[in-house]
């Protein structure tokens, strides 16, 4: 028994990689070179990511935004200009002055993610876009917690991430946050890294438009429990129940 819980612990941890991955590398795929661009990081963390992504831009105009002083301090010593910011709140940016926003595991950890969509397309340049990245809510495991009686795998959480209705799920959350414990970069904070507002498929695009962007591209990645190779199959058949939603949008040239 404990043989086959570990089996199954170690296949849920290969399809989260796998997804991880991918979805990191669509993220790169959808940027655009432009060396003049400012590129702004909503949740930027240590900087891992965000010196990625400024790499496949070509630019060296990086701001890192994030609301964890000690984190950002990291992404600061590594060179990118840091803004420490609460993204429920407006982002401390003038009109019209960023080119590129890439906001990545953000979305799902604010308490109105309206308002945050609204900041990113006020400080976007016309012709700008943003990349962005959330779980979804709609994703067949989130549809099959639900059936069972069980608070969605995605969330909206309770308490924290480390929080769950099934033993199993428990077991991997918390082995995943020891790791992040051992490298100095997790926050101790619960708020900030539980999933409050988990956005469905149709919600989120719904939600772009309201704000007047172009939906440009939008992708799917994972499809649990599917292995790998079927799931990307599924996930660009019926993106719209995939775990995670890679998103690109455009502020229009012209508004209106």
């Amino acid at each position: 028994m404990i043989m086959l819980k570990n089996i199954v612990k170690w296949y849920l941890n290969l399809l989260y990689i796998d997804m991880r991955n991918a979805r990191r590398k669509a993220q790169k795929i959808l940027i655009e070179k432009d060396p003049k661009a400012l590129f702004l990081d909503c949740g930027c963390r240590e900087g891992d990511n965000t010196l990625e992504i400024a790499k496949s831009i070509g630019t060296e105009k990086i701001l890192g935004l994030d609301y964890n002083w000690r984190v950002l301090h990291q992404a600061v010593r590594r060179g990118i200009w840091g803004l420490q910011a609460d993204l429920n709140r407006s982002i401390p940016l003038k009109n019209d002055c960023v080119d590129v926003i890439v906001a990545s595991d953000v979305l799902e950890h604010l308490v109105n993610p309206y308002i945050f969509v609204g900041e990113m397309y006020r400080v976007l340049r016309a012709g700008g876009y943003v990349v962005l990245d959330t779980p979804n809510l709609a994703s067949w495991h989130n549809i099959f917690a639900l059936l069972i009686g069980i608070q969605p795998f995605s969330g909206p959480n309770i308490t924290s991430m480390e929080e769950a209705d099934l033993s199993l799920v428990q077991e991997i959350r918390t082995a995943s946050q020891s790791k992040e414990k051992e490298t100095g970069f997790y926050y101790n904070e619960p708020e900030l890294t539980r999933h409050i507002v988990v956005v469905a498929y149709v919600s989120l695009l719904r939600l772009f438009k309201q704000h007047g962007f172009l939906i440009e591209q939008v992708q799917g990645y994972g499809y649990y429990p599917l292995p790998p190779l079927v799931a990307r199959l599924f996930q660009r058949l019926d993106p719209r129940h995939a775990h995670h939603i890679v998103l690109k949008a455009r502020k229009p040239l012209l508004e209106g």
